[in-house]
């Protein structure tokens, strides 16, 4: 590989989630720069999903672990504490974030993330990257199952939240308070833990992953601004080797913020600055851990 290149992955969540989520990653990869995609294993459109990801040799595809705002896989009588009678989550992540902090619950956690891999091979789908809705997988209990579980798995990435402070809050979302700020700053304490366990278990992370401060208003200015900052490091840290960047995001045909996604994710604006700045738009699946772009991505964790 060539030195001083950036790889860019970009990733859409939630597919499966919806028709209108999953039809709008599928244009997201057909027509605009989406390479890589993590699916709901619950989700109400995972069959139509997995039939259209199948056809697409091109997108990697991921688990989005769900624990919270959606279907569960298992269910009632198998994680009683997780969802309710009906088999559906609890909506609020911050309760159930602190809800991993029993040992019961840690166990439910593990048999429903399990089960959502089991879902993704029994439709012929093999995961090479993981991350989950709301980032709840972050939390240090769920993230030491996530990685084993995954490392059984033979996948290879995992993700981290990790924005630069400047670009983050130079580029957050309006509207959404003090939340970018709070995210950030937790993310970041647990980021150097969460590190350390998925080098245990051989797994690996980008070197950063944006769209975290900007979910739900990410649009084609946010783009173009953040392949700019990224390509416009100067420091001999980032100069003398090879990294990749995830930027995530979530189309959708349904919603306002969605469709205003799906147009960043398919601007022709977007394709060609991302030719301009030299930078290579790449999926997970095609990073082998081996190669020398990971080694030089570690270097910088």
């Amino acid at each position: 590989m060539n030195s001083n290149l950036k790889y860019v992955i970009f990733a859409a969540d939630d597919l499966g989630s919806s028709r209108s989520v999953t039809r709008a990653v599928i244009e997201a990869h057909d027509r605009g720069i989406v390479t890589a995609a993590s699916m709901m294993a619950g989700g109400d459109a995972f069959q139509e999903a997995a039939q259209g990801v199948l056809e697409r040799d091109k997108l990697s595809l991921g688990l989005h672990v769900t624990l919270c705002d959606g279907r569960a896989v298992l269910p009632h009588e198998s994680i009683p504490d997780l969802v309710d009678s009906n088999g559906f989550f609890f909506k609020g992540p911050a309760m159930t974030w602190l809800s991993f902090d029993r040992k019961r619950v840690i166990s439910q956690v593990e048999m429903e993330v399990e089960a959502q891999f089991c879902r993704l091979e029994a439709a012929g789908i093999k995961p090479s990257y993981i991350d989950s809705h709301h980032h709840l997988h972050m939390h240090p209990r769920v993230f030491e199952v996530v990685c084993r579980l995954a490392s059984q798995r033979g996948v290879s990435w995992i993700r981290i939240p990790h924005e630069l402070a400047h670009i983050a809050f130079g580029l957050r979302s309006r509207g959404r308070g003090a939340m970018p700020f709070i995210e950030w700053a937790v993310f970041r304490v647990l980021r150097i833990n969460n590190m350390r366990t998925a080098e245990e278990y051989g797994l690996h992370c980008a070197t950063q992953v944006y769209g975290l401060s900007r979910t739900g208003n990410i649009d084609e200015k946010y783009l173009l601004a953040v392949l700019n900052k990224i390509s416009g490091m100067t420091k001999d840290n980032y100069m003398k080797a090879n990294y990749v960047y995830e930027i995530f995001a979530h189309p959708d045909l349904a919603s306002v913020p969605g469709l205003r996604e799906l147009q960043a994710l398919t601007s022709v604006a977007v394709s060609d600055r991302l030719e301009s700045l030299g930078m290579r738009r790449t999926g997970y699946k095609e990073i082998s851990p081996n190669d020398k772009i990971y080694a030089s991505a570690r270097k910088a964790l």
